[in-house]
């Protein structure tokens, strides 16, 4: 059987940021942000914009490749591509896609990228403005479960009563993440710090959801570089070499009406175990975890890299 393996094939040669701002305070369009990602990225990796063929997102970007090939001026797009869900796990999806053209041969420099400026359009993630739904939302809006809180709650609620987590864990993981930040300049709690009586003093949003349990939602945009393990050897920087890479669903994951068989999971029963083998590690071997939370007590489904 022919292997079926990313491992090593591609490579991350750069990566650039904005500014992050909270949500809906961003003074620059969502295309603006995007493009200064991009180019933030291209300079970490010593490669010319024009250079990039591909461009792959994720999360509903709004920002259209041919238009930002047209503000670059590339000479040609070869590839785009968005994934779908939402959430960081996309994001993890995006960069198997860009990694997936690259070593296929349809591009030999893609772009990843994510843009948000929430005070020009709806707050993201809030309840679409519309007199009727169809699919599982027909069967959970009338109930109430139409934010994501809501219907994280449901899932996280039946996974703390699976696995006996009492609600001190949420607490230490809001008491970490703003710890943590007072050592980040460019966070957005960087100089609010966080207190266990404070955390403790705030009101509900759902149970079991605290306003420091729910997502810290920013404005911003972010970008990464993927080229060829060959040509990232060439580059200026040190390349992260992409070892394995993953997205997908368990059975029936996304059954509706929130009636999944293995209802308090995100899909890691099959994501994991094809993560691991194709990176060609274990979990003994991994020293740093480093993943998207959402809210205290859910990550993303869909994708790990």
């Amino acid at each position: 059987m022919k292997e079926r393996t990313l491992r090593g094939k591609t490579a991350i040669a750069g990566v650039g940021e904005t500014t992050y701002y909270k949500h809906g305070q961003a003074p620059a369009s969502e295309f603006q942000l995007a493009l200064e990602a991009i180019l933030t990225a291209c300079a970490d990796a010593g490669v010319d914009p024009r250079h990039v063929d591909g461009f792959a997102s994720y999360s509903n970007d709004r920002n259209d490749p041919s238009r930002i090939a047209a503000g670059l001026g590339l000479p040609a797009l070869r590839f785009s591509n968005m994934q779908w869900g939402g959430g960081g796990g996309g994001g993890s999806a995006a960069v198997a896609n860009a990694a997936a053209a690259v070593a296929g041969g349809i591009a030999d420099c893609v772009v990843v990228f994510r843009a948000l400026a929430q005070g020009q359009f709806q707050r993201f993630g809030a309840a679409p403005p519309v007199a009727t739904v169809s699919g599982e939302p027909a069967l959970t809006f009338p109930y109430g479960l139409i934010s994501p809180a809501q219907r994280f709650a449901m899932r996280v609620m039946r996974f703390m009563h699976d696995h006996d987590i009492r609600p001190e864990a949420q607490r230490a993981i809001a008491l970490a993440s703003y710890h943590h930040a007072q050592a980040n300049p460019r966070a957005v709690m960087h100089g609010r710090p966080l207190t266990a009586e404070a955390y403790d003093a705030s009101r509900w949003i759902v149970e079991p959801f605290r306003l420091f349990d729910c997502c810290m939602e920013n404005d911003g945009a972010a970008a990464v570089v993927v080229v060829s393990a060959e040509r990232a050897r060439d580059l200026r920087p040190k390349p992260a070499y992409l070892l394995g890479a993953a997205q997908g669903s368990e059975y029936r994951n996304a059954a509706r009406g929130h009636n999944a068989p293995l209802y308090a999971t995100s899909s890691f029963t099959t994501v994991a175990p094809q993560l691991y083998e194709m990176a060609g590690v274990s979990v003994e071997d991994v020293d740093v975890v480093q993943s998207y939370e959402n809210f205290t007590t859910r990550t993303s489904p869909a994708a790990c890299s």
